[in-house]
Parts: C-alpha cells; sequence; structure tokens
C-alpha cells in the first residue's frame, strides 16, 4: 500500500498523462474496488468506469493497463486507421508502444508510452492517421492529436495541466490517502508544510486546516466522478 507521508511515493504523478492521472483517481475508488472482483469473475463491467479491460487496483498508473474507451476519454484515446497506398509514410514507432491488446469486436489496443491509447483495427506495418469524428469533443480529440504528435516527433509537447492543476490532484489524492489511513487534518497539514508553520495559527481557525479540508474534498469528487471529467478535457 501507498505511504502517504512518502513524497518519493508520488513522484510518477509528477510525469503521468492524462489517462495515468485518471487511473490514480478511480483505482481508490471503494466501489470501484468491490466490482473489480466482479470483473474478475466475469460478472462486472469495465465500460461503467469509462474503460475495457479489467485492471486491477493495486497497480499504479505506471504498472496498470488501463484502457480507456474512446467514447468516455477523447482527451486520451485517438481512433486510428491505416491510410491508403499515397506514398505517405506514417507510423508508430515500437520503442514508444508499452502494450497491446485485441478486443472481441476485433480491434486493436495500443497503449503508448506516453499514456495516450490508440484503438482500431489491425494495424501491420502501414501507415496510419488518426481518424477525429466530427462531435461534441471535436476540440479536445484535435487537441489530444497536436499533442500526441508533439510528443511522438518533436519529443516536446505543452503538458495537459498545468504545474498548478497537477500538484493540487496530486496532494488532493495524497490527502485521502491519509485520511484512509487514519491521519487527521493537522497530521496532513504538518506533513505538507512542517510542524512550525501548523504551529504558528491556532488550529481551530487556521487557514492550513481549511486548506486541508478543500483538498480532501476535491480528492473524493476526483474518485468518485471528477476523472471522468479530466478525460474528457474538461476542468474540474
Amino acid at each position: 500500500s501507498t505511504d502517504w507521508r512518502d513524497d518519493d511515493e508520488y513522484d510518477h504523478f509528477d510525469n503521468l498523462g492524462i489517462s495515468g492521472l485518471a487511473w490514480e483517481c478511480l483505482r481508490r475508488n471503494a466501489d470501484y474496488r468491490k466490482e473489480y472482483d466482479l470483473m474478475r469473475e466475469g460478472t462486472g463491467a469495465p465500460a461503467d468506469w469509462g474503460y475495457d479491460f479489467p485492471a486491477d487496483p493495486k497497480l499504479n498508473a505506471l504498472s496498470a493497463p488501463v484502457f480507456w474507451l474512446p467514447s468516455a476519454a477523447p482527451a486520451a484515446v485517438h481512433l486510428i486507421a491505416s491510410l491508403p497506398d499515397f506514398g505517405l509514410g506514417s507510423a508508430i514507432l515500437p520503442g514508444a508502444v508499452t502494450d497491446r491488446r485485441a478486443g472481441t469486436d476485433g480491434l486493436s489496443w495500443i497503449r503508448l508510452e506516453v499514456g495516450d491509447i490508440l484503438v482500431g483495427d489491425t494495424i501491420g506495418d502501414q501507415p496510419i492517421g488518426i481518424l477525429l469524428p466530427l462531435d461534441g469533443d471535436w476540440p479536445v480529440r484535435l487537441g489530444a492529436a497536436d499533442r500526441l504528435y508533439h510528443q511522438l516527433i518533436s519529443r516536446h509537447a505543452d503538458p495537459p495541466l498545468t504545474p498548478q492543476r497537477r500538484e493540487r490532484l496530486k496532494r488532493a489524492l495524497r490527502t485521502v490517502d491519509g485520511r484512509q489511513s487514519g491521519a487527521t487534518y493537522r497530521a496532513v497539514a504538518t506533513a505538507f508544510y512542517g510542524a512550525k508553520r501548523v504551529a504558528a495559527e491556532p488550529w481551530k481557525t487556521s487557514s492550513l486546516k481549511a486548506q486541508i479540508a478543500r483538498l480532501a474534498a476535491y480528492g473524493r469528487m476526483m474518485i468518485d466522478h471528477g476523472y471522468r471529467q479530466l478525460l474528457r478535457g474538461r476542468n474540474s
């Protein structure tokens, strides 16, 4: 289990994409943890949680093979198809792929090192392109496709979340972890800000106490349903 007091346990958050951050939220969901056991027995429904193929909530985002559904995660999942033979060169380098799955519907699911997911017909060595449905998620899909291009080709892309949003989410989930381990708001504040700063003002009316309470509420919201907004490219 994660030691919420250990900064190193959360270092991987700093490099996660939207897919990984959403999984860090979902895997802390108590209802999901219960249903995972049903999924393993073949009676649960991964699609109810926004993804295909059951993933073990004990695994963090670096290890869990999570394949979000295109309909649930336009900010992280790309639809792909083979291109006509017009002499175009466009392929995913083998080193960029971390996992592959074949769906029962014949679709190929590819998880990339950068965290994004590709879904489409079985792809061989032929050039591929990204499909952008003309739906309400067009701006999100277009932005995600542009970010993926820069990640794969130029190896540099603007992060999907600002450093401030990422740090807030990391601290919020860490706060929830602490609370579930029996830590008080004061203990969490001390871990984040140090005992001296916590003692600098009366705890009953402390601004730090209010801040930790807000982090706890935000973390619970993201675990409950906010991760879906993250996958849709919306602010939470």
